[in-house]
């Protein structure tokens, strides 16, 4: 069984040394790491490449743009099907696994026995805060009654959605769902892609055994309203654009204009309660007419199952300082 470890990373060399420490340390062992570059300005390749212990062990993919978060996904996930991993374990530089964190999750896929899309880590902060947090899933089962509880003994909760903070994604999961959306860039492209894998493929599952730390800089959930970078409120329009894309494609019209209301309602509030609000504002309606006029990858959502050409002897525009030995 080969389980390969995707990491996507932008500007943060030390961040990412460490979340590669922590994979190299995994009492069952990751059998390739690989980190996705979304053109780092910060000397990351060459903070990398002068690490004997990293530049050894790790492939490293260094792209020629940054795409995001969205579009590192879809490229590292690319790679790992195209050398015939039989799971991708998928987590942003940020992402910290604790010593067993694989073990726990390749634990939980004997427990549970059969086919599902996904599987969790168990999310914490660095002080031990909560994050990360999914929805359980109260679906009915067969009898009508919810079955999230099946495998709660085991420290395992059914869920229907989570972040790509070490997500476990078995290989015919990607056969027959594809990739994230890179057309996201950034933010809602988990959420498209666990929802679709979920939807068509089995159900998600939350592992409490397998624990991770995520050192996001703010622990508690992003909003427009609230976030005071500049650059990071324009970033917004993903937020939100994104969100319309998946509420059509997954909840109908009436839920999607239900969104569509709520950011309206935003923009009334922005208006007299926060700073930068002509930023905020605009990064708010741009977003909705470029959903609404289609001023988006619409062609790339509509094939998103589709795998892009013969995966397998991939070509990747990028350097490699390393490239792990294949079977």
């Amino acid at each position: 069984m080969k389980v390969c470890a995707v990491v996507v990373t932008y500007n943060r060399k030390e961040l990412l040394g460490e979340c590669l420490t922590s994979l190299l340390n995994q009492t069952r062992a990751v059998d390739e790491i690989v980190v996705v570059d979304n053109a780092s300005t910060d000397g990351t390749y060459e903070y990398v490449k002068s690490n004997d212990l990293l530049k050894d062990n790790v492939t490293y993919l260094e792209l020629n743009a940054n795409v995001g978060g969205a579009g590192g996904f879809y490229k590292g996930m690319r790679y790992s099907y195209s050398v015939g991993c039989d799971y991708a374990w998928i987590m942003d530089d940020d992402t910290i696994p604790t010593p067993t964190a694989l073990q726990e999750l390749l634990n939980a896929t004997e427990t549970i026995g059969e086919k599902f899309s996904f599987l969790a880590s168990s999310v914490f902060g660095p002080n031990n805060e909560a994050m990360n947090v999914p929805s359980v899933d109260q679906s009915p089962s067969s009898n009508g009654n919810s079955d999230w509880y099946k495998y709660l003994s085991k420290s395992i909760v059914r869920i229907n959605g989570a972040s790509f903070v070490s997500l476990l994604i078995p290989r015919d999961v990607i056969t027959k769902c594809g990739y994230p959306c890179k057309d996201y860039f950034i933010w809602g492209d988990d959420t498209e892609y666990t929802m679709r894998i979920i939807k068509d493929y089995g159900p998600s599952y939350y592992v409490g055994k397998s624990i991770v730390i995520h050192k996001r800089v703010v622990s508690k959930p992003v909003s427009v309203k609230n976030e005071q970078n500049p650059v990071r409120i324009k970033m917004f329009y993903y937020f939100m654009r994104n969100n319309l894309v998946t509420r059509k494609a997954y909840n109908g019209r009436l839920h999607c204009y239900a969104t569509s209301a709520l950011y309206f309602t935003t923009i009334f509030s922005v208006l007299f309660h926060s700073n930068k609000k002509w930023m905020r504002i605009k990064t708010i309606i741009r977003a909705i007419n470029d959903f609404n006029f289609k001023r988006y990858d619409s062609k790339s959502f509509k094939n998103r199952y589709k795998l892009d050409g013969q995966e397998r002897g991939l070509k990747i525009e990028s350097k490699l300082i390393h490239q792990a030995n294949q079977d």
